[in-house]
């Protein structure tokens, strides 16, 4: 009840003067300054008391009733409006104590976090600690064994020299003796054979040394290819801010599984990117263009959704499983596999077959997203969609035993090359030449289109190089070639044999193209 629909009296003019109070209405001990009657009376438009009089004159025609009732309203009213305060501090004290959980749960995350980190950087300065001592270790290893060889010749060079020390003392000695009678001809054969030498000269150049390109060559990358191998990477990683309440996620973010002891006291805050009710969460990476493909692991779980959702989907409140909500998905339910459509279609799969991984593949800008099975190459369904908002991959798992994994992927890293040539008729004539006569082995044709594009540096453990003496053996034909190009090179305006004009060079400094392909097996030589 309110002041405004209860008004018992309604005073105006003549009325007010014969105005007879109720027998309950209680006179109030404060009179009127001006009238000297007691407050009896309220007006509701001025919110203040009124004796009789005031009602008749100075109010006349305003709201006016009993100041008895006029307490009671307002008490109702107070009442209505510190119901509504108290609902408000409720509000708030609810709102208090998320962002008090959020907090907690933050500093709890960012401790596990943080000693996360510090055990994988501490598993990469392990690896590169051991890296470093095994490239020293062989460095040591190389120059203990020059030193070795450097002091062994040595040895040998300074046994030698002490002989020859020896024999030069002696024949100085003999000649310092002087004499030419029959005793000094009878010492000649015996001088002459102790100064007789191999006559072999030793080698000017010392002994081999350190390989020093070895252990310096492209050392950084050398290091960094060979950490891909404790450094795994995943297409996508999982978003624990999006996991349900019963979800439990590794610490690597790359599985997921339901958590059948979790109890709300240890919930976690539900926060706005959270889903609810549903045991689901999605990977952090959201995609709208291009293509994209990552394997899942659903192992013996026989309970779970895969597939991608719409960015604008329902996290708070239930939604249906259908591509017109923005989710495309596959699933297993009750031992049979079916695509989440309106309605949903079965997946048949060979007698007694069970996936054990699902290769997704997204094409944001054609529409389509491939289930496969990526252990048999096995087609399992296609949907067809427009896409126009941003997809997130997502995964859902009920399943009490086993859960869903994103499997790593196997890095490989391509050196490219920026050149882009321009090359003359000239020289796309010798060129084709070359390749017809298989002076040049290349694995791309000889075309003029395809020897302005880029090449690629490949590792190519099957790939040939061409032989040095057929190079050579082909040298003089190709400059003969060339030589005789350029004689019959018309001049000017002059025309050629087939009434074409002559060629013009493209630029004013020929360049070519060249197709490296490494070989790991032996050295170019």
């Amino acid at each position: 009840m309110s002041c405004q629909s209860f008004l018992p009296l309604s005073l105006t003019g003549v009325e007010a003067e014969g105005l007879a109070l109720p027998p309950w209405s209680v006179d109030s001990p404060e009179r009127c300054e001006e009238h000297g009657e007691s407050l009896s009376l309220f007006c509701l438009d001025d919110l203040e008391p009124l004796c009789k009089q005031c009602a008749a004159v100075s109010h006349r025609g305003h709201r006016v009733y009993l100041l008895t009732e006029a307490a009671t309203d307002c008490k109702e009213e107070l009442r209505t409006s510190l119901n509504g305060l108290k609902m408000k501090m409720v509000h708030f004290e609810t709102v208090t104590q998320t962002c008090e959980h959020a907090s907690r749960h933050n500093q709890t995350e960012a401790g596990l976090t943080e000693e996360h980190m510090r055990r994988e950087f501490e598993s990469l300065h392990q690896f590169l600690r051991e890296e470093e001592e095994a490239r020293l270790l062989a460095l040591r290893v190389q120059w203990e064994e020059k030193k070795r060889g450097a002091e062994e010749r040595m040895d040998r060079m300074n046994q030698v020299i002490k002989s020859l020390e020896e024999r030069i003392q002696l024949t100085e000695e003999e000649l310092d003796a002087g004499g030419d009678g029959v005793e000094y001809l009878e010492r000649y054969q015996d001088t002459m054979n102790s100064t007789w030498t191999d006559g072999r000269e030793p080698q000017r150049a010392c002994s081999p040394l350190i390989d020093v390109a070895k252990h310096l060559g492209n050392l950084q990358y050398a290091v960094w290819e060979k950490m891909k191998h404790i450094a795994p990477y995943t297409p996508v990683t999982l978003d624990p801010r999006t996991a349900g309440r019963p979800l439990s996620v590794s610490s690597e973010l790359n599985m997921v599984h339901i958590n059948r002891g979790a109890s709300e006291d240890v919930a976690v805050p539900a926060n706005p990117e959270r889903f609810h009710p549903y045991s689901c969460i999605l990977a952090r990476e959201g995609f709208d263009s291009g293509v994209h493909c990552w394997d899942i692991e659903v192992g013996e779980s026989n309970n779970w959704t895969a597939g991608v959702v719409a960015q604008s989907v329902s996290r708070r409140t239930a939604f249906e499983a259908c591509p017109e909500a923005g989710l495309c998905c596959i699933s297993l339910r009750d031992g049979e596999y079916q695509a989440l459509t309106t309605p949903t279609q079965a997946i048949h799969l060979d007698n007694s077959h069970h996936l054990s991984r699902v290769r997704v593949k997204l094409d944001w800008d054609v529409g389509t997203l491939e289930f496969m099975d990526a252990d048999t190459e096995t087609h399992l369904f296609t949907f067809r969609q427009n896409f126009t908002d941003k997809m997130y991959p997502y995964f859902e798992s009920v399943a009490s035993c086993g859960g869903l994994a994103v499997l790593a992927r196997k890095v490989n890293v391509t050196v490219g090359s920026d050149c882009v040539t321009d090359i003359t008729e000239e020289d796309q004539m010798i060129k084709s030449e070359s390749c017809a006569e298989g002076d040049i082995n290349t694995v791309s044709t000889c075309s003029k289109s395809e020897m302005s594009e880029p090449r690629h540096l490949t590792e190519n453990k099957n790939s040939t190089i061409c032989s040095v003496k057929e190079e050579k053996a082909t040298k003089h034909q190709r400059r003969a070639t060339k030589d005789q190009l350029i004689k019959t090179k018309p001049t000017g305006n002059q025309k050629t044999k087939d009434n074409r004009p002559a060629a013009k060079k493209q630029s004013s400094k020929p360049k070519f193209s060249v197709n490296y392909h490494v070989s790991l097996n032996r050295a170019l030589n």
